[in-house]
């Protein structure tokens, strides 16, 4: 998986954009995600390949659409944590809220993040739509996220509240 996600990087061209050991901390999150999806329904995608291309790959692309350094992002409905794992593990320095309304998938990036010693992350069980009204969360990201969440119309009614003005929503 690693070799796969380092060629990845290069042919996107984000190879020194990244850190070095970004392919094999990538490469340690997908073996977890491949083990915990044999007991919890985290993604179809069940190869190792495709985990590296499917769902690594196509987080990583987004570094191309933006800068991320030194920003804050929150990834709504973020899942087994895509994009929002794979982005703070690109970009370091990247402060990321992964909010989702099931706590058993937080539960596991919790546990992630403790084994791959990740810092500046978060997670936070709630639904998108009652959290943008919390105090610090309504206007309080440079970038949102979501992927694969709801068709776009129903997406940008769920992100948009977060963005900061001047902030970016990607929509995957």
């Amino acid at each position: 998986m690693e070799e796969i996600i380092s060629a990845g990087l290069e042919e996107l061209g984000l190879t020194g954009r990244v850190p070095e050991n970004a392919p094999a901390q990538l490469a340690q999150y997908g073996q977890m995600l491949l083990e915990k999806n044999q007991v919890m329904n985290l993604t179809a995608i069940r190869e190792r390949s495709g985990v590296a291309r499917l769902h690594f790959l196509d987080c990583a692309a987004l570094l191309k659409f933006c800068d991320f350094e030194n920003k804050t992002l929150i990834d709504v409905g973020t899942g087994a944590g895509f994009p929002g794992m794979v982005l703070k593990m690109l970009a370091p320095s990247l402060d990321v809220t992964l909010l989702d309304s099931l706590n058993k998938r937080l539960d596991w990036l919790a546990e992630v993040c403790g084994r791959l010693e990740l810092e500046g992350i978060r997670t936070l069980h709630a639904r998108a739509e009652e959290q943008a009204h919390e105090p610090g969360f309504r206007d309080g990201f440079d970038i949102v996220t979501s992927r694969a969440v709801a068709p776009l119309e129903l997406l940008c009614e769920l992100c948009l509240p977060f963005v900061k003005p001047g902030g970016v929503f990607l929509a995957m």
